[in-house]
């Protein structure tokens, strides 16, 4: 399967931003003890481990197709 370089290209710089900004607000909840929405955490949360899911289950794929 093919993939448009210009979607992918997009994909890997919006990824890291938008895990920062959910980190620093995240950091700064807890830190400040801010009372956050939890519609925001479970938003932020579910960003953040989909990201490294994708990431973890990539990286085992591309081990297990060099084996």
């Amino acid at each position: 399967m093919q993939r448009n370089p210009v979607a992918e290209v997009a994909r890997a710089a919006t990824r890291p931003i938008v895990t920062v900004i959910f980190a620093a607000v995240i950091a700064q909840v807890v830190i400040e003890r801010i009372d956050a929405p939890q519609w925001f955490l479970a938003l932020a949360g579910t960003c953040i481990l989909w990201w490294f899911g994708d990431r973890t289950a990539r990286h085992i794929r591309d081990k297990k197709d060099q084996s």
